[in-house]
């Protein structure tokens, strides 16, 4: 149990590989954005997968394209958000972003069988 909520954001995103959200209120929304920012500042240099389960939802809540279009976010921090539906989806991305992440930091050019995995349906621009 953490005493200050810094903290505990802290430890979260530490060591973490990559952020699976099913939809949630503002505390959802405040670790997505946190996770984010920390990744667009640079503060965490990796660009971790992050993936959010139920594309109607996210979609409708949160009109990621408008930051763009208001220039609070670049077009490259909407597009690693990852939509999904299903269990097996989001699992599919996870994977498929943490083998892209441990073939970036080791210098290899990903397999085309891992380039595929890391591929996934929704990844790209946030409709």
């Amino acid at each position: 149990e953490f005493h200050y909520f810094f903290t505990r954001k802290f430890w979260m995103c530490y060591k973490c590989m990559g952020l699976v959200v099913a939809p949630g209120g503002l505390g959802t929304c405040d670790e997505l954005f946190e996770l984010m920012t920390l990744m667009q500042t640079g503060k965490i240099k990796r660009k971790l997968p992050v993936i959010l389960i139920g594309k109607q939802f996210w979609k409708a809540c949160i009109k990621w394209e408008a930051f763009v279009e208001y220039g609070m976010i670049s077009e490259a921090d909407a597009s690693q958000l990852i939509f999904v539906d299903t269990a097996d989806e989001a699992f599919e991305a996870l994977t498929g972003g943490i083998v892209a992440i441990e073939d970036a930091e080791k210098g290899n050019a990903p397999s085309p069988q891992r380039k595929a995995k890391s591929i996934s349906n929704g990844k790209g621009k946030p409709e």
